[in-house]
């Protein structure tokens, strides 16, 4: 979400002002007409707004859903549902060296990526456990790819499993699925065959964000850093129903050859290496779990992995006939 929908931007100025809806819509009518239609409607709301004196991005604490969340809140309050511990880890830039923690939340409405920047905060959250209750405070909302993520620092606090606090969160499962029945958007696992491997590509990426570093070495967001290779592998995966590209980032392209990074790396070029990997992998049963995407420029489905493991014979077959299989 790139910013707040016009709905969501009416409600707040209605909150505040009791305006109706129908005089704040054609309040917005007229500044368009004003400015000869070159901004966007949401644009003109936030003009109106501003003219009526609304903080559309408030400055005290508000608790929000997650689907309620846009890039450039600040003093944001969520409380959800750990569904995810990515754990803590340390990093080096130009400019400094420190520790960050990263996990996933939900709520009913979804689920968002929480970094936490504040060492203190870090400390807090080396207890911390799938399905735990977790307050937060203070927090600022930023997009990365297209996607909101919720920062935490130093005017930031979490309280762990609060007392009279609950979430409505139920956890998306991947279902077992033939590839002949892969939808856009679905979370599914699928097994088969590998019929097809593409020759590993590789990008410099931010040891922090993971976004792909400038040709000088820096990061937009995070200055110089130490960048680390990434890998992208493309397989084509086969289950005897249909066959859908794979594709596998970083450390599970790592896991599907059977290779680190750096090792790749130092074969990059090398036909007769990668001919020996490619032989290693044709034919061996996978089983994934991803999401289901629509490539819009071939105008085919393909999965983005999110899971991958070796299976045997028996595992697709199960997945294939939607037999339970324990990944």
């Amino acid at each position: 979400m790139a910013a707040l929908s016009y709905e969501k931007i009416r409600a707040r100025i209605k909150d505040t002002t009791q305006l109706s809806e129908q005089a704040i819509d054609e309040k917005v009518d007229q500044k368009l007409k004003q400015l000869s239609d070159l901004v966007s409607k949401e644009g003109a709301a936030h003009i109106v707004a501003n003219d009526l004196g609304v903080k559309i991005f408030q400055q005290k604490h508000a608790r929000e859903k997650i689907k309620e969340i846009a890039p450039m809140q600040r003093n944001v309050e969520l409380v959800a549902r750990i569904v995810k511990n990515y754990g803590i880890r340390h990093f080096k830039t130009e400019k400094k060296e420190g520790r960050n923690a990263a996990f996933l939340a939900g709520d009913e409405t979804g689920v968002v990526r929480v970094t936490v920047w504040d060492e203190p905060i870090i400390d807090k959250l080396a207890t911390l456990k799938d399905n735990d209750i977790v307050l937060i405070k203070g927090a600022y909302i930023r997009e990365n790819n297209g996607y909101n993520e919720v920062h935490l620092g130093s005017g930031s606090s979490i309280e762990l499993n609060p007392e009279n606090e609950e979430v409505a969160f139920a956890k998306q499962q991947a279902s077992n699925k033939a590839i002949t029945e892969l939808k856009e958007k679905d979370l599914a696992t699928i097994a088969g065959t590998v019929v097809q491997v593409f020759e590993p590509r590789f990008y410099d990426a931010c040891p922090e964000c993971n976004k792909k570093v400038q040709e000088d070495g820096s990061c937009p967001q995070h200055g110089k850093v130490q960048k680390r290779i990434v890998p992208i592998l493309n397989i084509i995966l086969d289950d005897g129903t249909d066959n859908i590209r794979v594709v596998c980032f970083r450390d599970l392209a790592e896991t599907a050859l059977g290779m680190k990074a750096e090792e790749l790396v130092g074969k990059k070029g090398d036909p007769a290496f990668f001919e020996d990997v490619k032989k290693s992998i044709l034919g061996k049963q996978m089983q994934v779990t991803g999401r289901v995407n629509m490539n819009e420029m071939f105008a085919r489905l393909e999965m983005v992995a999110q899971n991958v493991k070796d299976a045997t014979p028996a595992e697709v077959v199960a997945v294939v006939k939607h037999e339970d299989v324990v990944m």
